[in-house]
Formats: structure tokens, C-alpha cells, sequence
């Protein structure tokens, strides 16, 4: 009954076109209407319901910018009315208009259907700089058409790549029609990647042509977390416990500071010299000092045998009364050390001598 509605519409709308769109279930499509007027903002896009007074319309309010209503935008350019109507469902199904009070105008049939292919939406994570993938299973009628991938920018969609092409920059596609798969590889993942993308056909026609966004894809792109090194607990004695990337902590000090271990082992080295130097020095010192004192203990001890052992008479030798002709004397007379050495020995003798006799 719907269809013979809108075939009925196409019919009596005398001289404008009809055209048939077809979206799906949680999708969008992007409606292109062609026209010859420009710089007119009186352009509008209606759904017609016999039923239903007023219509429900959608009009032009800038040149050249975006004019958005519910689920609708438009925008009118250069000899294009564009207009995007979002997340369909079956009940958006049914015959609409777009064109410009009292100059032009085309009938569209908006046919909404589900497919298993088109079903909710889609997530995938990434990492950034990593290579991610977005596939997208495409109903089996649109096969012989090329396929294109878009991300949606604010309130409009941009195009990423099409199976026109196979490479750009950053991004490669590929269409396999026996099973009827979209495949769009991202490499080199940025933050800028993230958002919502969908994969569409385009369907061209001579007054009104679309594009019909079939499936939804949500790229989230997350940084990697890096996760903190365990504290390694302190250690005691020579040995160490490995650290978890199986270097110690020795092996951290002897590779992070080499000339810090060769001066410890220069100073280290000169204290041991200097040590044993100074222990060499004070060993020599005690031996001489010992030496020495035996010698003047030897010598004292053999005067004082000497001067016990004597007669009496000998130990009061310094009592004696010299003759007169030996006090004349000179024993401080200067001269040669020698010299005055040999007159008191002299002296000396001679009074001895006449003690015994």
C-alpha cells in the first residue's frame, strides 16, 4: 500500500522527478538534489503525508552553512542542496521532497530496510602508534558499487578513503566482494584517529544521487600504560638478588659510574702505601731507639763494675793533692781537642804513679 502511495505521488506530481533512496536500520543517508538556483535560502526538504497538515519540513536558513532540525541538516551550494537525515528506522520509510519554493523541486522514495550485515554499531580500540583495522560487512545488493569510508565531523561527514583508491598516506582499503567485506587499515595510530566512522556506498543519479551509510564504527584510541618497576628490597652481603630485567644493582653501579670505582680504588690503593710506609718507619724507629738503649745501658753498667771493683783507694782519686810543678800546668790552654786530651792523661798517670810507689 506504501508503494502504490508513493508511485501514485510520482505520478501526480506532474513534471518533477521521482528517485528511489534506500538506508538502513540505525543508519544515515545523504541525499544530493541538483538544481540550477543559487544564493536562494527559500530551499527546502518536506516529507509528504497526504494526511498530515502542516508538513513536516526542513528549510534553508544560511548560504552556504549548515541548518539543522531533529535528525536533519542542510546546506545549499554551488547547483547542490545537500541534505543528511540520521539513524533511520522503519517507520522514516516513505516519500519526501527537496527543492525551492516556486522554482524546482524532486520526489525521493526513502525505502528503510535491515539487513544482518547492518545491525547496531561497533567498537574498536587501538593503541597509539599501532595499526588498527575497521571492517564493515556490506549488503549484498550494493557488490558493484564502490565503497567509501567517512568519519563524522560535528554535525557532517568527512570522506576518508574509497576502493577507488588503495592507499593514502596513512590509510589503506580493501573490498573483498565474495564475502563482501570493507576493510580500512590505519597505521601508525594518533589521537586524532579516534571517533565515529561509517562505511557507505554511492548511488548516482541524474537529478538526485546519495549515499548510504550502512555501518557504524567507533575507534577509541588509548594511550599504553606503563606500569612502575618494583622497589627491590636492600640487600645484605656481597651477593645481590637479580632485578627484574636481570641486572643488579652492582652491575647498575659498575656500568653508571666507572670512573667513581677507579678513583675509590686510587685512594684506597694510596692509603695502603702511605699505612705501610708509616708502619715501616715507626718499626725501624723502635728498633734503633732499642738498640741504642742497650748500648749506654752496656757501657754504664761495665763503668760502674769497674769503678765497684776498684781498690779503695781509687774510688778516692779525685781527694789526691797534685804536686806543686803539676799545677802549672795549663789544662785550658787552647789548642787541638787531642792535644789537651793527652796533657790531663799524662797529668793523670803521673799522679797515679806516685800513689802506688
Amino acid at each position: 500500500m506504501k508503494i502504490l502511495l508513493v508511485f501514485t505521488l510520482c505520478l501526480i506530481s506532474g513534471p518533477v522527478s521521482c528517485f528511489d533512496v534506500i538506508g538502513y536500520s540505525g543508519g544515515s543517508v545523504i541525499i544530493h538534489c541538483k538544481h540550477k538556483q543559487y544564493g536562494v535560502i527559500n530551499k527546502y526538504f518536506c516529507k509528504e503525508t497526504p494526511t498530515q497538515t502542516p508538513k513536516q519540513c526542513v528549510y534553508v536558513r544560511f548560504q552556504n552553512k549548515w541548518s539543522h532540525k531533529d535528525r536533519f541538516s542542510l546546506r545549499d551550494s554551488s547547483e547542490v542542496l545537500t541534505v543528511i537525515y540520521r539513524n533511520l528506522s522503519l517507520q522514516d520509510a516513505g516519500s519526501y521532497r527537496c527543492g525551492e519554493s516556486g522554482a524546482w523541486s524532486h520526489d525521493v522514495n526513502l525505502e528503510v530496510k535491515t539487513d544482518p550485515c547492518c545491525l547496531g554499531s561497533n567498537t574498536v580500540s587501538a593503541y597509539l602508534g599501532e595499526t588498527v583495522t575497521i571492517s564493515c560487512s556490506y549488503p549484498e545488493e550494493f557488490k558493484l558499487n564502490y565503497q567509501y569510508l567517512f568519519k563524522q565531523d560535528g554535525e557532517g561527514f568527512t570522506e576518508v578513503m574509497r576502493t577507488s583508491e588503495t592507499q593514502s598516506g596513512r590509510f589503506s582499503i580493501s573490498d573483498d566482494k565474495r564475502s563482501a567485506v570493507l576493510s580500512v587499515r590505519i597505521s601508525d595510530v594518533r589521537e586524532a584517529d579516534g571517533g565515529v566512522y561509517y562505511c557507505g556506498v554511492w548511488i548516482r543519479g541524474e537529478s538526485v544521487s546519495y549515499y548510504s551509510l550502512y555501518t557504524e564504527t567507533q575507534l577509541q584510541v588509548t594511550a599504553k600504560e606503563t606500569s612502575p618497576s618494583p622497589k627491590q628490597p636492600p640487600t645484605v652481603g656481597p651477593s645481590s638478588a637479580a632485578s627484574p630485567t636481570g641486572t643488579t644493582s652492582d652491575e647498575h653501579f659498575t656500568s653508571g659510574s666507572p670512573v667513581i670505582i677507579i678513583t675509590v680504588c686510587v685512594c684506597v690503593a694510596l692509603l695502603l702505601i702511605g699505612g705501610s710506609a708509616l708502619i715501616y718507619k715507626l718499626r725501624r724507629n723502635k728498633q734503633q731507639g732499642s738498640s741504642s738503649i742497650s748500648r749506654r745501658s752496656g757501657t754504664t753498667n761495665t763503668a760502674d763494675s769497674d769503678y765497684e771493683n776498684d781498690p779503695p783507694r781509687n774510688q778516692n782519686i779525685s781527694m789526691v793533692q797534685l804536686p806543686n810543678q803539676f799545677h802549672n800546668v795549663n789544662t785550658t790552654k787552647p789548642g787541638i781537642w787531642g792535644y789537651e786530651a793527652t796533657m790531663e792523661t799524662s797529668v793523670l798517670g803521673e799522679v797515679l804513679k806516685g800513689e802506688r810507689t
